[in-house]
């Protein structure tokens, strides 16, 4: 039986769901299935600890009852990461972030509204990863306009990541902090001539590692 890799997004916006599952399925090998989740119980988008609070018993709850080798949380907060039980459960906040920690290079996260920046912050720090972290940068764009407005806020945010780059010289890659921002890196890449990670393919690719290797757990 193939590996199943079950993505779950905390918010109860199925076409994001949609998008993001896309995304991941670009990512993963052709052996290993794939099935997505809405929690139906959470609020249209996550935008601070409130909305983290309210997603999480429906994240809690698809993941203790749905069978899956690997999980993603598809919120860059991470909604329910440290609170569920379940094994081989990955974030893609702590995911992109660590691969930006693993460069070795000032980093910074690029999210999208001021209300994330303290929860953002506050994983960095409990993860353990704010050597290397320049600061978590609110680019004031609504987590909805990425599925709702794509064109207009992927130009946004490429002119938030430019002013980024004006207050921060030393910064060598930047770190897309929302699920909702997926698959706009490349794009990002070739107009800021600079790293940026994308956290749907940081967890992606850190989940299917782990069927290769020991697991290590993210917690």
């Amino acid at each position: 039986m193939s590996p199943h890799l079950l993505v779950v997004n905390p918010n109860s916006t199925a076409e994001m769901t949609d998008r993001i599952g896309a995304e991941a399925r670009q990512y993963l090998p052709a052996d290993i299935d794939m099935s997505t989740r809405t929690n139906p119980s959470g609020p249209p988008s996550i935008q601070g600890a409130a909305d983290g609070k309210e997603a999480l018993p429906g994240t809690l709850e698809i993941l203790q009852k749905t069978d899956f080798d690997l999980a993603l949380i598809a919120c860059f907060d991470d909604t329910g990461l440290t609170e569920t039980e379940k094994k081989n459960v990955f974030g893609i906040g702590q995911a992109a972030m660590q691969t930006a920690h693993e460069l070795g290079q000032p980093y910074a996260v690029l999210t999208t509204s001021e209300l994330s920046v303290p929860v953002l912050e506050a994983n960095a720090k409990s993860y353990g990863l704010t050597d290397s972290l320049i600061c978590v940068r609110a680019s004031t764009i609504a987590v909805l306009d990425f599925e709702q407005q794509r064109d207009s806020a992927n130009k946004r945010l490429i002119a938030a990541a430019r002013k980024l780059m004006e207050d921060h010289p030393e910064l060598r890659t930047i770190v897309l902090g929302c699920a909702g921002m997926g698959g706009l890196a490349e794009e990002m890449e070739q107009h800021l001539n600079l790293q940026v990670i994308d956290p749907i393919k940081a967890a992606v690719t850190k989940a299917v590692k782990t069927l290769t290797v020991p697991a290590v757990s993210l917690h």
